[in-house]
Formats: C-alpha cells, structure tokens, sequence
C-alpha cells in the first residue's frame, strides 16, 4: 500500500510539476499578446482552457490506474488466502498443521502465477497434490 501511494504522488507531482511551467509560459504569452494586439485574447484562453483539461484527464487517467492496481493486489491477496485455507482443510483432515516454509512457497506459486490458473493449478498439484477451485 506505501509503495503504491508513493507512486501515485510521485506521477501526481511529476504532472503537477510537467503542467505548471506551461501555465507560467501562458501567462506571459497571455500578456505579450493582450499587449501587442490588445483584441484577441480569446485564442490564449482557449489555450489555457486546453491545458488545464489535458491536466484533468491525465489526473483521472492516473487514479484510474492506481485504483486498478489496488482491485488486482486485493483479488491476488484474496486468492492467495483462498488457496492457503484449502491447502489448510487438506491438512486437518490428515491432522497435519501446514508449515511456515510451505506457506511460503504456496504464496511465491500464487504470486508467480497469478495471471495464469492453469500453471497455477498444475503446480499445486504436483507439489501438494490438490488442485484450485475457484
């Protein structure tokens, strides 16, 4: 979660920081133009407007990443807890507590896996002889 949040004020700050100078530098040519044609502003306005809805959606664009990033972590965690709970079942009924070491290699299956049930299934069943159901 840390590292996500900084990641998202980091690209936050890096748009922020990317748009700003231009807004200076449309200041200024807002000013050099008012001053040489004193008549059409207008087309500088439509310029800043512009810029600051290109700003806008690249800022929704970038939430809209990092909430799919959360959904994904949260469905992995979720799965991975899923899976360790049937290995656990498995386990009790043979009167056998699962092990740290094979929790460990059951969240680094999950986690290499993730993306791809069938490896994912095929892999847990040749090294704990079960296979995922979701």
């Amino acid at each position: 979660m840390n590292l996500l949040a900084i990641k998202l004020f980091l690209n936050k700050s890096w748009l922020w920081i990317k748009h700003h100078w231009k807004m200076l530098f449309l200041f200024a040519w807002t000013f050099i133009i008012w001053f040489v044609s004193r008549k059409n502003t207008d087309a500088a306005m439509k310029v800043l407007d512009a810029t600051k809805q290109s700003y806008q959606s690249q800022i929704d664009g970038i939430n809209k990443t990092y909430k799919q990033e959360i959904e994904n972590r949260d469905k992995a965690i979720q799965k991975y807890n899923s899976i360790l709970d049937q290995i656990e079942d498995a386990h009790k009924s043979a009167s056998q507590q699962l092990k740290f070491d094979k929790r460990a290699r059951i969240k680094e299956i999950v986690n290499q896996y993730h993306n791809d049930p069938s490896n994912l299934n095929k892999t847990l069943l040749d090294e704990f002889g079960f296979e995922y159901v979701e």
